[in-house]
């Protein structure tokens, strides 16, 4: 062995001789047997938990008091019909990142085929069809008018069922 190992085993001998003193170990022994026989506090039994009364959230069906309400347009949320509920496999379209609320009517276009309405948000203006989705809660166009324009939206009542509401949104005036 080289010198370096020579060292480290002489230290761990000596090392471990120091660990088994007989005087120690009966000191050990002694305070052992001193604190086994004596008894401490006694300690109070955990209270027992009780739990809380369970609450039922009923205001689902409310208007989020986030949201802006507008004295022209009209709506109110009532239980949907519809089963199966929305389509999540859809691609969501560009309006459907605006709420309703910020869609303002400013005109309407018509021909013998179809009518389209104007509506702006957020300063822009675009063109629209029945049909096409808007909003952030599956609002779909249902009709248009030369006076307002009729949405309707879905949204799950976290029940495994689906809350309707119908919105117009009519013609902004011009003043």
């Amino acid at each position: 062995m080289n010198r370096v190992s020579r060292l480290c085993v002489a230290g761990f001998c000596a090392g471990m001789a120091g660990c088994d003193n007989p005087q120690s170990t009966a000191q050990l022994q002694a305070f052992l047997q001193a604190t086994q026989h004596h008894e401490g506090p006694a300690i109070a039994p955990l209270p027992l938990f009780v739990p809380p009364p369970e609450f039922v959230y009923d205001a689902a069906h409310l208007r989020s008091p986030f949201q802006r309400v507008h004295e022209d347009a009209s709506g109110s949320w009532q239980t949907s019909l519809v089963e199966e509920g929305v389509d999540d496999s859809r691609v969501r379209a560009l309006l459907e990142g605006v709420d309703l609320e910020q869609f303002e009517l400013v005109g309407t276009m018509s021909n013998d085929r179809e009518s389209n309405a104007l509506l702006r948000a957020k300063g822009v203006v675009h063109r629209v069809k029945v049909g096409d989705y808007l909003g952030r809660n599956n609002g779909q166009i249902a009709w248009i008018d030369k006076a307002h324009v009729e949405v309707f939206e879905m949204v799950s009542d976290g029940q495994g069922g689906w809350l309707e509401r119908s919105l117009t949104i009519p013609l902004k005036q011009q003043s």
